[in-house]
């Protein structure tokens, strides 16, 4: 592992942002930094900045940011193995295959002849046949997906032992056996087995459905928790459909194995589905390494709708794009595709922004004219607007939602929705509501410094600023040589970090020689001192006029004796 950790540092040392990032985007100097149109969202002024110092870009539009590796995913739309391939061939670094893990590839190789033996298990079984091509499946899609039956008396066991002997605890590792009664027994039977693929197309787990007329255990059955399969990471036909998804630019998120092989088979091949339990942040961020747009169609039941409330809060604090569409006048994907495949690629087209969709329905059974529907309404939108961290998407939701509602877009954003909004708000640009701040300029001042001495700083004191006291005491602290150091000081510390990649990604207007900065950052520096000091003489009138009100002479005399001293001070 630290070897694959130095091969990625060594390709970062060789080559530099900008001159990657120029190939894609046209870049001109701007201060310390180069400043460019965004390549990923429209814009026509420039707010895509890259930053020689610290080897990151961000963009202060839609909030893309990240290295050479984030850029190269992003505008190729690649994940991190081949950003890394294309970016060693770029620095002229050959990659050095890693060894295999010996337990992984145990387990891998359990998968694979486990995936063989359920196969040709479901060619024997005539029941299993006739319930798959009664559902619609083809013989292309029942050997591309793997899919196969696990009998009413499983001989996996026997079936393994053939090629190879393996251990109690590798067999139990792998989530197909289980230990009852002190012998190991097969964990799936009399089951139609879906084959789960990782995004290599390794198999690391199966989706076991039961058959008509078994009532044993439910209706679909997941492998457990092993150390290649872990269900809160993975989806269903990601391995699949990963070169459609790309080439589409759009996922669609549905509820079951069976309704992506079946829109498989009708040429809907950029489509995957959760494993059995409610959607996942880590499922998401998985594919949105392949594209940012993601079209839920999930059943058209309740649970359906509450899963589409929960995937639209998920992708929208990933900054994704969340649609939706509905399989009305049917229950799900795979029942429409039977009915008529021409109205699922209807469905598709005509998909919907999630937000409005969500509106649209939740408005069905309500009477704006009656207060208690009302207040529901508002404060059901105030909560989803409320998950939104981009501030641009969030006005464009609350405008579709005034002109649903006629609630003017203002009353979204109220008392607790307010609050959490201004929250999210300083948690993703803690700088922008200090844009003018002394602290900012002291900071930036500093930072063009390579060489910082004590003459240069203040008392902490002097810093009003919790966001950016964190970081100057850090820089004060001069723990570090360089800023991509100082950057890494700060990996734990989110805020602090996002602070110094926009005190870094805003150095455009500067002085340009040592003399000039240390000059203007003595100015910088009294005029700190004279707001720290004037400060003080307002917490003073407050204590003054506390001491009058409670007639303590000794206190009023003390205080006033510090007013005067500050005064003294101002006037010098």
């Amino acid at each position: 592992m630290d070897s694959d950790n130095n091969q990625i540092e060594e390709i970062k040392n060789k080559l530099d942002i900008v001159s990657v990032v120029e190939k894609y985007v046209k870049l001109r100097l701007a201060g310390k930094n180069y400043s460019g149109l965004c390549p990923f969202h429209t814009e026509k002024t420039p707010s895509f900045i890259v930053s020689p110092d610290l080897q990151r870009y961000k963009c202060f539009g839609c909030g893309e940011t990240g290295d050479i590796y984030n850029f190269i995913q992003k505008i190729e739309n690649i994940d991190f193995p081949e950003a890394l391939e294309k970016l060693a061939k770029e620095a002229g670094v050959e990659l050095k295959k890693s060894k295999p893990n010996s337990k992984f590839k145990t387990l891998e190789e359990i998968n694979y002849n486990a995936t063989k033996y359920y196969y040709n298990e479901l060619k024997k079984d005539n029941t299993a046949l006739k319930y798959l091509k009664k559902r619609g499946f083809t013989e292309d899609s029942i050997k591309n997906f793997g899919v196969g039956y696990a009998p009413k008396y499983p001989k996996l066991k026997e079936s393994l032992f053939k090629t190879k002997h393996y251990t109690e605890k590798q067999l139990l590792d792998s989530g197909l056996f289980t230990k009852k009664e002190n012998s190991i027994k097969e964990k799936f039977y009399d089951r139609i087995m879906f084959p789960i693929r990782s995004k290599r197309g390794v198999v690391i787990g199966f989706t076991g459905r039961v058959l008509p007329g078994n009532d044993w255990g439910p209706k679909y059955m997941n492998s457990p928790e092993t150390p290649l399969f872990h269900k809160k990471d993975n989806l269903f036909g990601q391995y699949e459909s990963r070169q459609e998804i790309r080439k589409s630019d759009l996922v669609i998120m549905c509820e079951g194995s069976t309704d992506v092989i079946s829109a498989h088979q009708h040429g809907i091949k950029n489509i995957v589905a959760p494993l059995g339990t409610g959607l996942t942040k880590e499922q998401l961020q998985s594919i949105s390494t392949l594209t940012k747009n993601v079209l839920f169609f999930f059943d058209t039941d309740e649970a359906g709708y509450q899963a589409l409330i929960r995937g639209f809060k998920l992708a929208s604090e990933l900054r994704l794009n969340p649609y939706a569409t509905s399989a009305n006048p049917c229950k799900d994907i795979d029942e429409l595709l039977q009915k008529d495949p021409k109205l699922v690629m209807k469905a598709i087209k005509n998909k919907q922004e999630a937000f409005t969709f969500i509106l649209t329905h939740s408005l069905k059974e309500k009477n704006l004219n009656q207060l208690e529907d009302l207040s529901s309404v508002r404060n059901f939108i105030g909560s989803l607007l409320d998950i939104v961290p981009d501030i641009v998407t969030r006005q464009h939701y609350a405008k579709k939602a005034s002109v649903l509602t006629k609630i003017s877009s203002t009353e979204f954003f109220d008392s607790k929705n307010t609050q959490n909004s201004r929250k999210n708000y300083l948690r993703i640009v803690p700088v922008k509501l200090e844009e003018n701040s002394l602290e900012k300029k002291f900071l930036k001042l500093l930072l063009l410094l390579d060489d910082i001495k004590d003459e240069n700083l203040i008392p902490v004191e002097q810093i009003s600023s919790e966001n950016f006291l964190n970081l100057y005491k850090v820089i004060s602290a001069k723990k570090y040589s360089n800023k991509d150091q100082l950057y890494e000081l700060l990996k734990k510390d989110n805020n602090t970090k996002i602070l110094l990649e926009d005190l870094l990604f805003d150095l455009m207007d500067i002085p340009t020689t040592r003399e000039e900065i240390l000059e203007e950052l003595e100015i910088v520096k009294r005029r700190l001192k004279e707001k720290y000091l004037k400060n003080k003489q307002k917490e003073l009138s407050v204590k003054i006029a506390i001491a009058e009100e409670e007639n303590n002479s000794k206190d009023i005399e003390k205080y006033m004796q510090e007013f005067t001293n500050i005064n003294k001070l101002l006037k010098d």
